[in-house]
């Protein structure tokens, strides 16, 4: 009996240990309890089961090809993999900065403002001289990583039957190879929960969101989505409060509800026209403030861009090439004929699906199915909802496979591309049905209680199925993986070999870099006083100066591991520009349209932020100008909303019932010039109002102006400097 007691109290003992440690997961605890690591930028990892050759090659090959880097080797309990905490020093950062173009602000002597930084000019920089404060963490990252990719292999070389040749990016291979797992920028614990407290959790869900820090830790463009999201919210405030109104009015005569459905139409055209040329111009403001609005157009060549190397007419240096012909064969026999083929296939198992619920209101109609309260008629609008995002999660990735095949060298082009593809896809998915309704069937009734439901139930599940349940799977895996570390710690064990020899080859690396810095500098001293002043240490601090291996049991870069990569912007731009279109095309028949999707993004800004600072790896940063093509979508979108809304006015019969006189042809000619009339009118505004905000371009002359005077005040300088010395030579 004591026995039998003993095993239970066990278990119980077991089992509220991995409850406990299911809890922190979900709760956050471990996060905070982990071990923190600020001696890197980058984090670089290898497959569980990756040969041990292959991890002691690339560490070689990365000592050899980059003698300024800054590496620290850890090994992984939770997951079994091994990993290189990568940074450079000082004087590297600042060269890789000269090569990514980043902007960097100048003295005010110098004309003050900001400027593309270049090395050879560091005398014109503010704060160049504090190497722990110039560099944001998230500019730190975008560097290291630019560093990386450019490694490039020196010998053609054989690695477990994988070929590396001459001028290959040794990253980029090993990643496409699956020789590495993954490269990552990794998070500040400081910062990040300053951001959780300040922008994600309840208490801030009312407050501003703090869009400066938000750029300083992720970036612009991340930044720039949150503005902009942030405007776009605060914008449907008026067709909200005028929708309401509306609504409260409509139903009570025929006659009252056409004069407003002909109002709301002419609201709703005005009000989009307005909010993006406002948003424009608050997008200029943002790039000037950012320092992007006069970015150049060279741009770096994508990491994940491939093809053969050939010595680029731009840089000189060897470039992937990849020919256009080829591009253009794939777009035309793959990419659009699968586009085509997943748009009917979709377009058919939705007009299946409305069949259905036509069936379906004529059996109940007849009495020949029970009601079973009211369950058999919402069927086919619950089956619809699953089909509808289950093609949305297909198509998404048949669009992402489609642009990555086509191969686009440029970041700019890959994104348009790609946002292109998704909205193809995304219009026949998500308003087909409506359309469909509203145009064939005229079934307005049922077309209302569609559109609730898309308002209501399936926007509420959307922010379900993007926060919630990825946060509790990625917590509940992190939690199975530490149950899992001691078989690893035992895997690790066996693996002494292969720890000894990593050891060896970073003692014997930092060993000869000492005396080779030591020569350096007793044979080659800086002359150059800000340089001397900010470089003489020549590593980034001197507490990554020395190499090390460690291994740790948790780590906070062990739980950014097990989190999901965050998978860009896409997505989220995608559902509120659909949300846009919902508003513009169809809240004529459903006029708290404008109303739910405030509600609806009010909560979607918070749950975009949760994504980001609570379930997803910390993103490299990216630096845009705007908001890319999704600008030109929805002044598109603006054009189809005149012509679809007067399609509603004459389906609906809405002139002939104010004008019973008017016959059916002068009818169409009226309709036609009114929607002739409304594109001409949004051209002219569009036209009208400048892009870039008046004092926007002021400023940017003012700062011209002062770089200008700064520099001939330079010239003029050094001209008397030498004459002086001229003169003093002649004495």
């Amino acid at each position: 009996m004591t026995e039998e007691k003993t095993n239970l109290i066990n278990v119980n003992s077991l089992f509220r240990r991995r409850l406990n440690n299911l809890s922190s997961a979900i709760s956050n605890r471990l996060w905070f309890n982990a071990h923190t690591n600020y001696e890197c930028d980058v984090l670089l990892t290898f497959p569980a089961r990756v040969d041990d050759f292959a991890i002691i090659w690339f560490l070689e090959q990365i000592l050899q090809l980059a003698p300024d880097i800054r590496i620290t080797i850890k090994y992984h309990f939770t997951t079994g993999v091994y990993g290189f905490y990568l940074t450079f020093t000082y004087e590297r950062l600042l060269k890789g900065a000269h090569d990514i173009q980043l902007e960097k602000p100048i003295k005010q002597g110098f004309g003050g403002g900001y400027k593309v930084f270049i090395f050879d000019e560091l005398d014109f920089y503010e704060g160049v001289e504090h190497e722990q404060e110039f560099f944001t963490s998230q500019e730190r990252q975008s560097i290291v990583r630019h560093l990386l990719y450019s490694i490039r292999i020196i010998e053609n070389k054989e690695i477990l039957g994988i070929k590396f040749r001459i001028d290959q990016s040794l990253i980029q291979r090993g990643l496409e190879k699956q020789l590495i797992r993954q490269v990552l920028p990794l998070h500040n614990k400081e910062t990040l929960n300053h951001l959780r407290e300040t922008w994600v959790w309840p208490q801030a869900f009312f407050k501003r969101q703090p869009i400066e820090e938000i750029r300083q830790y992720f970036g612009v463009k991340i930044a720039l989505y949150f503005c902009w999201i942030s405007f776009y919210t605060k914008a449907l405030c008026i067709p909200a409060f005028y929708g309401i109104i509306i609504w409260f009015f409509s139903g009570r005569n025929q006659e009252l509800d056409d004069k407003l459905f002909i109002i709301n139409t002419f609201l709703n055209i005005i009000w989009a026209t307005g909010f993006l040329l406002l948003w424009r111009r608050r997008q200029a403001e943002l790039a000037y403030q950012w320092n992007t609005l006069d970015m150049e157009q060279l741009e770096d060549i994508r990491p994940t861009f491939k093809g053969q190397l050939r010595r680029s007419p731009i840089t000189d240096k060897f470039e992937p090439y990849y020919p256009t012909w080829k591009r253009l064969l794939f777009r035309l026999f793959v990419t659009i004929p699968m586009i085509c083929i997943n748009i009917l296939l979709v377009s058919c198992v939705i007009l299946l699906i409305i069949r259905f619920q036509s069936w379906i209101d004529r059996q109940l109609k007849a009495g020949r199915l029970p009601h079973l309260m009211s369950l058999t008629d919402l069927l086919p609008k619950i089956l619809l909802a699953l089909v509808t995002t289950a093609f949305s999660d297909v198509y998404k990735r048949i669009c992402r496979w489609l642009t990555d095949r086509e191969n686009y060298r440029e970041q700019r082009v890959h994104d348009d591309q790609m946002i292109a593809k998704l909205f193809a896809c995304s219009c026949v998915n998500s308003y087909f049905s409506v359309f469909y309704i509203a145009f064939f069937t005229h079934k307005y009734i049922r077309l209302s209680h569609q559109l609730v439901t898309i308002f209501v139930m399936k926007q509420f599940w959307g922010n379900i199925k993007e926060a919630i349940i990825p946060y509790i799977i990625s917590n509940t895996r992190l939690s199975v993986l530490i149950q899992m570390s001691k078989k690893e710690r035992a895997r690790y064990a066996e693996r002494k070999e292969l720890n000894k020899e990593l050891k060896r080859i970073l003692d014997e690396w930092y060993n000869s870099k000492s005396q080779h810095v030591k020569q350096q500098t007793e044979s080659h001293p800086y002359t150059t006083k800000s340089i001397d002043d900010t470089l003489t240490d020549n590593t980034l601090n001197r507490r990554g100066s020395t190499p090390s291996f460690e291994t740790l049991s948790l780590s906070q870069a062990e739980i950014e591991c097990s989190q999901l990569k965050w998978p860009d912007l896409y997505d989220d731009y995608l559902e509120i520009v659909v949300q846009f279109g919902y508003i513009i095309f169809l809240s004529t028949l459903f006029p708290l349209a404008a109303f739910f999707s405030l509600l609806n993004n009010i909560l979607e800004i918070r749950t975009d932020a949760f994504k980001l600072c609570m379930i997803y790896q910390r993103p490299f940063s990216q630096r845009v100008k705007d908001i890319g093509h999704w600008q030109k979508i929805m002044e598109y979108m603006i054009m189809a909303a005149i012509i679809i809304n007067c399609i509603f006015c004459s389906i609906r019969g809405v002139f002939r019932r104010l004008m019973p006189d008017l016959p059916f042809a002068a009818e169409i000619f009226i309709l036609v010039c009114i929607e002739h009339l409304l594109i001409l009118l949004c051209q002219i505004i569009r036209s009208s109002v400048e892009s870039v905000p008046y004092w926007v371009r002021v400023q940017k002359s003012k700062m011209e102006y002062r770089r200008r005077e700064a520099l001939q005040k330079l010239e003029c300088d050094a001209l008397h400097r030498k004459e002086s010395r001229s003169h003093t030579c002649d004495e």
